[in-house]
């Protein structure tokens, strides 16, 4: 794979008008710390100064992380002081003299949707950027690229940046093997404002992490323990849950390591929903519980399965969050939870993912490039191998499974229908 890196920081001028490319969609990927976003803010910022009343539109999968992470970056590092352009947070836009708007949001569900659909005069939009864009499904790709026929200039664009994810991926079947985008990559060691310990960092990172955000490889992992997953079937937008489904909750302790806590709802044909995700570390139980029943309001919790740490579990009972210990027998557990990705007679699997299921980004993960969330670890976790590069199947690799370790939990109370054993 030839590395063309782009470097960033380059004047605005430099940023438009060399870059019309193909079909009008830009593909920015390669290794993480390569300057894509950056490009693709200047990019943006760009095109909104130079074409007046041209229609902009910056875009996530979630809407919080749109406005936690993208949203603060290019107002703080890209547009910075600049007078001739105003925030609106409340109306999620930036407007700019020359009577361009820059308007963000998400994707993740219907009402987000509704949202991004309700942006501009007459729905059209010049310019799109769609960050983290393997997040996204195909269908919201389309939908963006109907809205790609605005008038401001004589061409238009979407611009996609993204870490590699697995080869099968809609983007690299799609953009890169089938030619439908220009595709730039961008290496972290050639940009040279990264700092030493984030290149350090890259260079730790192992297994398909490190073929993927250190050297900017479409690949998949070997030895997947979940080979089935399929993020494009099992990963799915939220929705209210049903009053009528059972809950439970699940919880894996730590605190160097992520505490994980997974709301789980059963719909009434048996599959399990992963609707809410705490995945945080360097905090205590008692910061954790207090957070947990907060977030739980009064919804009704049939039981809380927990790893078997008898302090911990402790602290907890003190917040009235009764538990119950978790079934942890790992091959058994595994082979339950692949049982339930399996696809069934009526062509869905038997677990999902809520896409927007996390309720906050521990910054401290995203840093270091360690999994921030239970569908992060999916792809990582895999069974060890012999010398001559054969399969253990016994027990998988111990690192970054705490998300999947609850998720084993949960669903190995569901399988044993224990029913209803203790309230919140």
């Amino acid at each position: 794979m030839k590395t063309n890196y782009i470097a960033p920081y380059k004047p605005l001028s430099w940023q438009v008008e060399p870059w019309r490319d193909k079909a009008g969609v830009m593909l920015l990927t390669g290794s993480a710390g390569g300057g894509k976003s950056r490009l693709a803010g200047e990019r943006m910022h760009a095109y909104m100064m130079k074409y007046p009343g041209a229609m902009g539109l910056m875009l996530r999968k979630t809407r919080n992380s749109m406005t936690n992470s993208t949203v603060l970056f290019l107002d703080r590092s890209v547009i910075g002081n600049d007078a001739s352009v105003k925030h609106y947070p409340s109306k999620s836009r930036f407007q700019y003299n020359n009577g361009s708007i820059l308007a963000y949001g998400g994707m993740a569900n219907d009402e987000q949707r509704e949202q991004i659909r309700s942006i501009g005069q007459d729905g059209s939009v010049d310019i799109a950027w769609m960050e983290e864009a393997t997040k996204f499904t195909e269908d919201d790709y389309n939908e963006i690229r109907a809205r790609i026929r605005g008038r401001a200039a004589d061409w238009r664009q979407v611009v996609l940046t993204t870490n590699p994810d697995a080869p099968t991926h809609w983007i690299n079947q799609r953009l890169i093997k089938g030619g439908e985008a220009s595709v730039h990559y961008s290496s972290a060691a050639d940009n040279e404002y990264n700092p030493p310990e984030y290149i350090d960092t890259l260079k730790s990172l192992t297994g398909v992490l490190g073929l993927r955000l250190r050297d900017g490889k479409w690949v998949q992992a070997e030895g997947a323990v979940y080979d089935i997953f399929d993020a494009g079937i099992h990963i799915i937008d939220g929705f209210p849950i049903p009053a009528d489904w059972r809950r439970i909750r699940a919880i894996d302790f730590g605190y160097t390591n992520a505490f994980v806590c997974q709301w789980w709802a059963i719909d009434n044909d048996g599959r399990m929903y992963l609707y809410r995700e705490m995945y945080h570390t360097r905090r205590t139980v008692n910061v954790h519980a207090a957070q947990i029943k907060r977030l739980t309001g009064d919804e009704y919790i049939e039981a809380t399965v927990t790893d078997h740490d008898a302090e911990d579990r402790a602290t907890l009972e003190e917040f009235r969050i009764l538990t119950t210990p978790a079934k942890k027998d790992v091959s058994p557990g595994i082979q339950a939870v692949t049982e339930r990705l399996k696809i069934a007679g009526d062509g869905k699997p038997r677990l999902f993912i809520f896409r927007d299921a996390l309720v906050e980004m521990d910054t401290s993960l995203e840093s270091a490039k360690k999994p921030s969330c239970t569908a992060d670890e999916i792809d990582g976790y895999v069974w060890p191998k012999t010398a001559d590069g054969r399969a253990v199947k016994e027990q998988p690799v111990k690192v970054n499974d705490h998300g999947l370790d609850t998720l084993r939990y949960a669903v190995q109370h569901v399988d044993n229908d224990a029913g209803p054993l203790l309230l919140w």
